[in-house]
């Protein structure tokens, strides 16, 4: 298949991975001049030529929405393009004129896990994905916040009606335009709703690609059409974890160590090249690769991330060592708080 992949450089790793899966992949990086890509896919500088040559095109990023029109006469399915979402992006009271359409308590400031579900321009798809996020560089005292370090993620049949009815409301909005994708709600710890975005959720769903128990390509291709309401998950716990270079001036070795055929499938490379027949990190600063793993439970997880982890070496690479050295061996308890808190509400699936 021959995939057109427009990036802000957020979501690199599914570009790669169609790529290594066989796919004609070209992948147009938003202002950016790195090397970043090389050896992996074919960096292009312009996009527009391809779009009628290709099955399928992809955006990482809500900022290519305003685009959106150039889609509509083409014969290419799209996904992550909304222009309605790329307005709204740029004004809170813009998205909370959307938030308001589900009727649904709203809530203030940065939300504490978040309920995604995709769109294939007819009805939502299952299963949800209930996920919570660790932001801290280091660890949940110390550090900034640089985005989600480590995501763990659910795989949901059914969710509160509340939030079941919230998506169900939001129905009208979507048949009106043309995107095709995920969504994300975001929520506080008292439930309440904090945000909305319409695009690809970096790192949820490089997670969920331990999962696909078919060609992503297949899983993608039919959503973009309108064709699939299942996206044919394994149930179960997902992990990211996120290698992340902080620009150390002492930093010499951008090489990567330990990354091979037996683990590079659970490895979602992102500002990563290949020269010579070895990996290399291709920033200073900035996600380098996300660390996936999957398991019943978060626990397995953890630990199937932590053996995957232990093989691979980047000179000063930070990454939450914290989590996995304590979630590997106990219980992770984040994701069963929440779903104590929905206990009782009834839940509702859209089957």
């Amino acid at each position: 298949m021959k995939v057109l992949f427009l990036s802000t450089g957020i979501g690199l790793a599914l570009a790669t991975r169609l790529s290594q899966e066989g796919h004609e992949v070209k992948v147009f990086i938003h202002n950016d001049y790195s090397d970043t890509g090389e050896g992996l896919y074919e960096r292009v500088g312009a996009w527009k030529p391809y779009v009628n040559r290709s099955d399928l095109v992809l955006a990482d990023d809500p900022f290519f929405g305003y685009k959106e029109f150039r889609f509509e006469n083409a014969p290419t399915r799209t996904l992550g393009i909304s222009r309605l979402f790329t307005y709204a992006s740029r004004s809170i009271n813009n998205r909370r004129s959307i938030l308001e359409l589900t009727e649904m308590p709203l809530g203030v400031g940065d939300g504490m896990y978040s309920v995604e579900a995709w769109w294939n321009g007819r009805k939502w798809c299952t299963p949800f994905i209930l996920s919570t996020y660790h932001k801290q560089l280091i660890s949940q005292q110390v550090g900034p916040n640089v985005g989600a370090m480590v995501t763990v993620s659910k795989t949901l049949e059914d969710v509160p009606k509340p939030i079941f009815e919230g998506f169900r409301k939001l129905k009208p909005l979507f048949e009106k335009g043309s995107y095709r994708g995920p969504v994300r709600l975001d929520f506080d710890h008292a439930n309440a709703l904090t945000d909305i975005y319409a695009g690809f959720t970096f790192d949820n769903t490089e997670a969920m690609l331990e999962g696909v128990q078919e060609p992503p390509i297949d899983v993608l291709l039919e959503i973009a059409g309108g064709t699939r309401s299942d996206l044919n998950l394994i149930q179960g716990h997902y992990i990211a974890v996120r290698f992340q270079h902080i620009g150390w001036p002492t930093t010499k070795d951008f090489r990567i160590y330990g990354l091979v055929d037996a683990n590079i499938k659970h490895c979602g490379l992102n500002s990563v090249l290949i020269r010579n027949g070895h990996y290399y990190c291709s920033q200073k600063f900035g996600p380098i690769l996300k660390v996936t793993a999957r398991g019943d439970n978060a626990k397995d997880a953890f630990a199937r991330a932590s053996r995957t982890i232990t093989n691979l070496d980047i000179e000063n690479i930070c990454y939450r060592a914290d989590l996995l050295e304590k979630y590997s061996k106990v219980k992770y308890p984040a994701i069963d708080k929440i779903l104590d808190t929905w206990k009782d509400t009834k839940t509702t699936s859209p089957k």
